[in-house]
């Protein structure tokens, strides 16, 4: 008899943060998945609570359509966002960031 096995290893794990950039930089979503680190104006650096196997997928987006979010490096443990306005300056930002990772290495 055959049967379905199931473990949550296998299974991709995704994470939400909302970041408030302005004024003193706080985790508002997600707190229990990252910390943060306000390393300058519009520089983050978030640190996974749980590293993943390897590189994840992040994607970042600012609250604000007068700024952009770009993802300056990315790795098992931590993900770097800036945040720059439209004219490409540095600037404290409300930010959003999903990040999409394996736990198992041999995942694809």
């Amino acid at each position: 008899m055959l049967r379905s096995v199931k473990s949550t290893q296998r299974l991709p794990r995704q994470l939400a943060i909302k970041v408030t950039g302005t004024g003193t930089a706080a985790i508002n979503i997600g707190k229990s998945d990252a910390t943060l680190v306000d390393n300058g104006t519009g520089d983050y650096t978030l640190t996974f609570v749980q590293p993943f196997a390897r590189e994840p997928i992040a994607v970042a987006s600012c609250q604000t359509a007068t700024a952009y979010a770009e993802i300056a490096a990315c790795s098992a443990t931590s993900v770097q966002v800036l945040t720059k306005t439209n004219a490409n300056a540095a600037v404290d930002a409300v930010f959003f960031l999903i990040v999409q990772g394996y736990d198992s290495v041999d995942q694809t």
